[in-house]
């Protein structure tokens, strides 16, 4: 079984960056770690199949 979390597809992104329509940053998210702005959270789903 292979531990690593893959959040993004590394071979096409690099990062995620949420942000409001007045460009403040809601969330980052790497291949291995997702962060929330201050009041945030981010929920990940993964596959069960």
């Amino acid at each position: 079984m292979d531990n690593n979390i893959n959040i993004l597809n590394e071979e096409n992104y690099t990062k995620l960056t949420v942000e409001t329509e007045k460009g403040e940053k809601v969330a980052e998210v790497t291949t291995t770690d997702a962060t929330p702005a201050e009041g945030y959270h981010i929920k990940l789903t993964p596959r069960y199949d």
